[in-house]
């Protein structure tokens, strides 16, 4: 039977969990992850691990939500504190998030990998897909309409898709090369931000 932990035991035991699990989804992607390896990291038994978490995957899905949290934070902290306008805002929000997912390489890996995407979703409660993909359009929606973006100008979900395409300048380093790799997502996400707020580009 799990041993009982007091309150501050299992802080600690879940933060080390949660560490862990992005080191082994980084060097092992989700697949290939042992639950018992990530036990024993976190000094705890395997039966230990279920009862923080039900399953392998939904681990994985906690680690997930709470890097999308803390880049939503990043963003939102833009949006609403930083000084100059709504396309510059937009501009500055999205490089906080391109950093943060740039020293995240298993955020690149999952974006990247259909499979290890699929794998993940496929092996989730439907109610917690369901619930993640709703989250996921309204953090979208709340983000443009605190920047005053008109939707019917140009629509959320082709700024999401945009959006999806610019973070694959991660995945072409070698190509692009280290050293301009930066510089160059900011120069096309301030094409897309002119796009977006000027309507440059409009037929």
């Amino acid at each position: 039977m799990p041993k009982h932990f007091e309150p501050r035991e299992r802080e600690i035991i879940y933060n080390t969990l949660i560490e862990e699990g992005k080191k082994s989804w980084q060097r092992y992607g989700i697949r290939r992850t042992n639950v018992e390896d990530l036990a024993k990291a976190a000094g705890i038994s395997k039966g230990t691990f279920y009862s923080f978490f039900k399953s392998k995957e939904l681990f994985f899905m906690e680690i997930l939500e709470i890097s999308q949290a803390q880049i939503k934070g990043r963003l939102m902290d833009v949006v609403l504190n930083q000084g100059g306008n709504p396309e510059e805002r937009f501009v500055n929000a999205l490089m906080q998030a391109y950093g943060e997912i740039k020293h995240n390489p298993w955020l690149v890996n999952l974006m990247t990998d259909k499979g290890e995407y699929a794998y993940l979703f496929r092996k989730l409660p439907q109610e917690k897909v369901e619930q993640h993909i709703v989250g996921d359009d309204e953090d979208t929606s709340e983000f443009m309409k605190l920047l005053g973006i008109d939707s019917s100008h140009v629509e959320n979900e082709t700024i999401s898709a945009a959006l999806r395409g610019l973070f694959f300048v991660l995945l072409h380093e070698q190509e692009v090369s280290k050293e301009h790799v930066d510089k160059v997502f900011k120069l096309l996400l301030e094409g897309l931000a002119q796009r977006i707020f000027r309507g440059d580009g409009d037929d």
